[in-house]
């Protein structure tokens, strides 16, 4: 069972990098800048930062590099980063997630390997909770990107 779930909900480690990456951020950068700039989100190696003005975003990504060095000391999951104008969380704090609007895969696309090990769990209500995890997880991954 718990292969079925580590494989439905992938990417914890990231949740990890991101909570260092928000610790980090305002001992790491200017006050200034911590005012101006705070990461929001953290994908596929990806450190996202938002800024407050479209200028704050120019001059940022002057000086992406160095940022980019100071975050894999304390996070070296993170390969890049987007700086761009957006909302901001509080200082400290990191964003609300926004739960992906997903849209679940009907039991009989399961695919025949999660199908086979979701028979072997004996108790029915385990075996539902789990297999509609799978089924939501797997169809927001059938999601075509945004």
């Amino acid at each position: 069972m718990a292969d079925i779930l580590a494989g439905t909900y992938p990417g914890r480690t990231e949740d990890l990098t991101l909570i260092r990456t928000f610790a980090w951020w305002e001992r790491a950068v200017s006050r200034r800048i911590a005012e101006a700039a705070r990461p929001v989100k953290l994908s596929h190696g990806t450190l996202y930062v938002h800024t407050r003005s479209s200028a704050w975003a120019q001059e940022l990504t002057f000086h992406e590099e160095e940022l980019l060095a100071s975050v894999r000391r304390v996070a070296p999951a993170v390969q890049r980063i987007r700086i761009k104008m957006g909302p901001m969380p509080p200082p400290g704090q990191a964003p609300d997630p926004v739960p992906p609007k997903t849209v679940p895969l009907p039991m009989t696309e399961l695919p025949g390997e999660i199908a086979r090990a979701l028979a072997k769990i004996g108790d029915d209500r385990v075996r539902e909770v789990v297999g509609r995890a799978a089924c939501t997880t797997l169809g927001a991954a059938k999601e075509p990107k945004r």
